[in-house]
C-alpha cells in the first residue's frame, strides 16, 4: 500500500463546509457503524463520500473506497489520477492509491490486513451501483478470514435530514431552478424546437452558477409529454403542443428541482383541466406535510385528489428525498419517498421535490411540482415558481 505523502505536495483546500461539519457527520456515522456491530464500513457510494469527506471527482465510475473505522481516522483509496482530488476536496487527508495496471480490490484487501482487519466484521454498501456482487465474491475470497456484513444506508440514514449549511445551497440552487424554467418557458412557441428550449434552459442554469445537473433537463412536447424521462429530440412545436419542463439547478453537488407545465396557443380543456388537477393535488399535499407524519398518508392526500379529479393516482410514488446527487438522478429517493405504504415519519428539515403527475398516455402528461422543506410544524416552499398552465 502506498500511503499519500500529501505534505510534498501543497494543494488549496476547497471545502463547501467547515470541518466540524464534516466531523459531526463522522461521529453520527460511527454510531450507525456502532449499532451495526461492524468495526469499520467501506464507503462506495460516491454521494456518501462527498457528505463524509468533501472528495469529489465525476471520476466516479473507477473504484474508490472511503474507510470509516470506528476508533482510527478515516482513509480515501482511490485511482491515482484521482488522488489530487483528495487533496484538494476532502478534509481527510489520509490516502491511498492504485495505478491503472494494478487491481483496485488488492489494494483494498491489503490495506484492511495492514490496518488489522483481516478477521474483522467488515460492513459494506451492498445498494451501492459500485461494488459489484463479482467485487464481493473476490473480496471474500481475498480476506477469507474478515466477516462481511450490509452496511446499507448508514450513511443515508444521517444524509436525509439537512443541515443548516445544506440548505443554504439547496436554496441556492433553486433561485438557478427558477432561472433555468423562466428561461425555458420564453422559448416556447409554434416553429420552435426542443433543442433551442433545452439549450437556452442550460445556458441559462449555467449562467447562474449551477455544477452540472444529476439528470439533464426534461423537454418534451406533444404526445412525447406522455413518455416516461424523455427529453429533447429535435422536435419542433405545433399550435396546441403541450409542453413538459422539469429541471434542476445543483450548486456543490445539492439540487433543487422544478417541473411546469406550458401548452402551445391556443390552449384545450383537457389539458387545463390536467393542469389543474396536479396543481390542486400538490397543493394538498403540501398541506399535509408536518413532521411526525408517515409519507405513505401524505402521499394518500395526493393519489385521494388525482382519483377524484378523473385521473389515476395509484401508479407512482409522487416525490423524493432531494439533496446531494451525481448523474444519473438528481434525487435520493432510494432514501426516502412519499409512496403508498410507506411507515417512515418525516422529520424536520428533510427536503423533498415533489412532481405531482397528471397522466394520460398517448395525449399528455402534465405535471406541476415544488422543492420543499419539512419544518417544526408545516412545510416550507423552496422552490416557488408561478403555479399555472403557461400559454404561450
Amino acid at each position: 500500500m502506498k500511503v499519500s505523502g500529501i505534505d510534498s505536495v501543497r494543494v488549496e483546500k476547497d471545502l463547501a463546509f467547515a470541518v466540524t461539519e464534516y466531523q459531526t457527520r463522522l461521529k453520527a456515522v460511527r454510531e450507525g457503524i456502532l449499532s451495526r456491530n461492524l468495526d469499520l464500513l467501506v464507503v462506495t457510494v460516491p454521494e456518501n463520500m462527498l457528505y463524509l469527506s468533501g472528495y469529489t471527482t465525476l471520476g466516479y465510475a473507477s473504484a474508490q473506497y472511503l474507510l470509516i473505522p470506528i476508533d482510527d481516522e478515516p482513509l480515501h483509496l482511490t485511482r491515482g489520477i484521482e488522488e489530487v482530488n483528495v487533496r484538494a476536496f476532502s478534509w481527510i487527508d489520509r490516502s491511498a492509491s492504485y495505478m491503472d495496471h494494478e487491481v483496485p480490490l488488492e489494494l483494498l484487501a491489503q490495506t484492511l490486513r495492514d490496518l488489522g482487519y483481516a478477521k474483522s466484521r467488515i460492513g459494506f454498501e451492498k445498494k451501492s451501483w459500485f461494488f459489484t456482487i463479482a467485487d464481493y465474491e473476490n473480496l471474500k475470497s481475498l480476506l477469507p478470514d474478515a466477516q462481511f456484513e450490509d452496511g446499507s444506508m448508514i450513511v443515508e440514514a444521517i444524509r436525509v435530514v439537512k443541515s443548516d449549511a445544506e440548505l443554504q445551497y439547496i436554496r441556492q440552487a433553486a433561485r438557478i431552478a427558477e432561472a433555468g424554467m423562466k428561461a425555458g418557458i420564453g422559448q416556447i412557441r409554434a416553429g420552435a424546437n426542443e433543442n433551442d428550449i433545452a439549450a437556452e434552459i442550460q445556458r441559462e442554469v449555467t449562467l447562474k452558477g449551477s455544477e452540472y445537473p444529476g439528470y439533464p433537463p426534461f423537454v418534451t412536447s406533444g404526445v412525447r409529454t406522455s413518455y416516461a424521462h424523455g427529453t429533447w429530440s429535435g422536435r419542433v412545436l405545433r399550435e396546441g403542443d403541450p409542453v413538459f419542463l422539469e429541471l434542476s439547478g445543483t450548486v456543490r453537488r445539492y439540487s433543487a428541482a422544478l417541473m411546469r407545465a406550458s401548452v402551445v396557443s391556443p390552449s384545450n380543456r383537457e389539458l387545463e383541466k390536467m393542469e389543474d388537477v396536479s396543481r390542486r393535488a400538490l397543493e394538498n399535499m403540501i398541506d399535509g406535510i408536518r413532521p411526525d407524519r408517515p409519507l405513505g398518508e401524505v402521499w394518500s392526500i395526493w393519489s385521494d385528489t388525482v382519483n377524484a379529479g378523473g385521473y389515476e393516482g395509484r401508479f407512482k410514488r409522487t416525490g423524493y428525498s432531494i439533496g446531494i446527487n451525481y448523474p444519473p438522478d438528481w434525487g435520493e429517493g432510494h432514501i426516502l419517498s412519499f409512496k403508498r405504504g410507506e411507515t417512515r415519519l418525516l422529520q424536520a428539515n428533510m427536503t423533498f421535490h415533489i412532481p405531482s403527475m397528471v397522466k394520460a398516455f398517448g395525449f399528455a402528461d402534465v405535471g406541476t411540482s415544488e422543492t420543499v422543506r419539512v419544518t417544526e410544524t408545516g412545510c416550507e416552499m423552496i422552490t416557488n415558481y408561478e403555479r399555472k398552465l403557461y400559454v404561450r
